[in-house]
């Protein structure tokens, strides 16, 4: 049977009903899960697995709530930032007793109580918006940013306490601003104690940014929205920390020192309840402190200072432990690695070890830390164990090997849920101990006569991994899929598309399952290459400084080694080859029709074409300030390439794009144009960055299609 792309975006999922969001209950009994119903793969439902009566129950089907509800703009920003497509049920949370889940739904907050005879109850009605939830780690009461403040609801009274009051306009109280969300990856702008008695929560002003019109055009209207976007070089929003009461509503604000030129990355508490573990980085983010903050306010102590002649890395990996001990993630080594500190910021060891990173830490019991990581090898994510008692001991390696996994730990450390696939493999759930014993198939996933993607097994292509060399000697991981014999043309030589995507913080070189578009575009005969170039993630420091302050440099010159190399393979044909990428990978499409002239076609989506129009906290990152490094900023743009341009481009752009701005596109039509350089473009009304959406996917697909054919496939 041919595969085709209406039956990629179709029911019932090619990829199978993998659940999402896999969570083991406080009390290891139970795993929680998202999936999606067979008759539509967007909407997803609650469900549960219950360990000891090994029972799948569906908990709360998605298609009771009416779905007519539309979202706030903070809640559709929130979901745009976390890349959340599906809709119904998209989050949920545990109470710390195990007895109850918390969901929003349309912006509404519900309760499932599990032993309650009528256990879903609606927490807040229609006239208001909910976003962020949490409940306190005693389980009594749930945290919310209602308005531009924070809230806090009493379960057992429902009554509602709002905590602060200056949330509106320009400054919110509680939520992530945009830059920390986007480039931080901190989603959170609040933080409860351990003992549930205030919370701590970040006061963002966005009055230093500078005004911007951002252009939103519809099927059916335009809109025009003076945007705060924090550009390279201008000024951030500020941010200030402080903590509240949820007794009596008593504020201190800490004393961060944080200036226009820092950033708060990230905040945690100890576990006395009196100090919070706040992270601050330079504006340049060549330096990362640690600081000690008392919650009254008073003078701060800085207990780690980490700095690069590059850029310091974030990660997740603060953990502060009950015997006044924290475990902290650095890339002192060069390697990101797991250390024990006291809370005085003395060192007392280096906990793993090695030329490959760690990547997070899972649990923490008395014993023993559970962590992911790439220690094995960068194409496969595995959980390791580190034996407490025993520092300097190496990690032991619990999940199997060929495959990537992500896992979900019980707070015991006695068993973990395992996600996990490979090439070949689609994504398949298991429940495991962590002496690597196999309890349960929670998914198995197989690809058997009843798996949706088995009618299409024989236009499968042949999928291989490989390594090379680049200019300074750093390995080079690359895939390639091959199409099968039967596809091959003629003459035995077939086009080939680099599938590219090349930007810091990405990896895109794993033994994870190849989606099935790649092997829709095998049985096209098109062979695809996608090869994780020099400033890519989970490689250590000395593989992805190579970009900092010049980018589509080296990056270009690691992807051309690729291509050169598979021109040499006797079933490629050199004459036809394409290239396709979005967001930093339509950069580096543009950046590699420009600086080459292999390509015949190319396709970028949603491109970076001027790293000015970015924002600092990512752009600077890699670049520096602008007027540090105006030569850098001047040549990584594509501007300075387009009379170079070779080939037939098509460029494609969400029109409500909110991060990389479609005013990207909008200069390289205007500079193409004053050229008389031929271009094809499609914009989609509506549509932001991800271009996410059923009818958008399956029409900007088959555009491709039709695109890479013509100018590619039939030369």
């Amino acid at each position: 049977m041919s595969l085709t792309l209406q039956r990629i975006f179709s029911d019932p999922d090619l990829n199978g009903l993998t659940p999402l969001q896999l969570k083991l209950s406080p009390d290891s009994k139970q795993v929680s899960y998202l999936k999606a119903s067979k008759d539509n793969f967007e909407e997803l439902s609650l469900w549960v697995y219950d360990i000891k009566s090994d029972t799948h129950k569906q908990l709360v089907d998605a298609r009771t709530f009416t779905n007519n509800r539309t979202l706030s703009d903070t809640e559709k920003a929130r979901r745009e930032r976390l890349r959340i497509t599906r809709t119904g049920i998209v989050e949920y949370h545990w109470s710390p007793s195990g007895h109850a889940l918390l969901f929003p739904v349309e912006g509404n907050l519900f309760l499932y109580r599990l032993k309650d005879e009528q256990p879903l109850t609606q927490l807040t009605d229609e006239t208001t918006y909910e976003t962020d939830i949490r409940f306190s780690p005693n389980g009594e009461s749930i945290a919310f940013v209602r308005s531009q403040n924070l809230f806090v609801l009493n379960l057992a009274t429902l009554a509602v306490l709002q905590l602060t009051t200056e949330g509106k306009g320009l400054i919110s109280c509680g939520l992530a601003d945009f830059i920390a969300q986007e480039e931080m990856h901190r989603y959170n702008g609040y933080w409860w104690s351990p003992d549930s008695t205030c919370i701590a929560f970040t006061r963002v002003d966005e009055a230093p940014v500078e005004v911007s019109q951002r252009y939103e055009i519809d099927a059916d209207q335009f809109g025009v929205f003076d945007q705060r976007y924090p550009f390279a070089g201008k000024p951030n929003v500020s941010v200030t920390v402080g903590v509240v009461s949820v007794g009596n509503g008593d504020l201190h604000w800490l004393d961060t020192s944080s200036t226009a030129e820092t950033y708060i990355t990230r905040v945690n508490w100890f576990r006395d309840n009196e100090h919070l573990a706040i992270q601050r980085q330079s504006r340049d983010q060549k330096t990362l402190e640690l600081l000690r903050c008392h919650r009254d306010g008073s003078p701060f102590s800085t207990l780690i200072t980490e700095t690069s002649d590059s850029w310091t890395n974030l990660n997740d990996n603060f953990t502060a432990l009950d015997n006044q001990q924290f475990i902290w993630g650095s890339e002192r080594s060069g390697y990101n690695h797991l250390y024990l500190f006291t809370e005085d910021g003395k060192l007392l060891h280096q906990l793993s070890f090695g030329e490959r990173v760690v990547s997070d830490i899972k649990a923490v019991t008395a014993e023993n830390i559970y962590f992911e990581g790439f220690l094995d090898t960068p194409l496969e994510r595995h959980l390791y164990c580190i034996d407490r008692k025993n520092p300097g001991k190496a990690a032991v390696r619990i999940t199997t090997e060929g495959y990537s996994h992500s896992t979900s730990v019980s707070r015991d450390g006695s068993v973990f849920v395992d996600c996990f696939s490979s090439a070949l493999q689609p994504p398949a759930v298991h429940l495991c101990s962590t002496e690597g014993l196999l309890l349960e198939k929670l998914e198995p996933n197989v690809l058997d006569k009843s798996h949706p993607f088995s009618p299409y097994l024989s236009t499968r292509g042949q999928v291989s991994f490989a390594e090379l060399t680049a200019e300074d000697g750093q390995s080079l991981h690359y895939r390639v899929i091959k199409p099968s014999s039967n596809q091959l043309e003629v003459d035995g030589r077939s086009p080939v598309i680099l599938t590219v995507y090349g930007g810091p913080g990405v990896q895109r070189v794993s033994n994870e399952w190849v989606p099935p578009w790649h092997h829709y575009m095998a049985s096209q005969g098109y062979g695809l290459l996608q090869l994780d170039n020099r400033g890519t993630a989970h490689r250590g420091k000395a593989f992805e400084s190579p970009i900092y302050r010049k980018m589509g440099d080296v990056e270009v010159l690691d992807q051309l080694v690729g291509i050169d190399h598979l021109c040499k393979s006797d079933w490629v044909d050199p004459n036809r080859l394409a290239v396709f990428g979005h967001s930093y990978g339509g950069y580096m499409t543009l950046m590699l029709m420009m600086k080459s002239r292999k390509f015949k076609a190319g396709v970028c989506v949603a491109p970076v074409t001027d790293w000015r129009l970015y924002d600092t906290h990512y752009t600077e990152r890699y670049l520096g300030h602008p007027v540090s490094n105006e030569a850098g900023y001047r040549d990584s743009s594509v501007f300075p390439y387009t009379e170079s341009l070779t080939g037939k481009l098509l460029i494609i752009h969400g029109m409500a794009d909110d991060n990389v701005l479609f005013t990207n596109s909008t200069k390289l039509y205007k500079a193409l144009q004053d050229l008389n350089i031929d271009f094809d473009i499609m914009n989609y009304p509506g549509a932001k960055h991800g271009l996410s959406g059923r009818r958008v996917n399956i029409h900007r697909y088959s555009l491709m299609d039709r695109f890479f054919s013509q100018h590619v496939a039939h030369l």
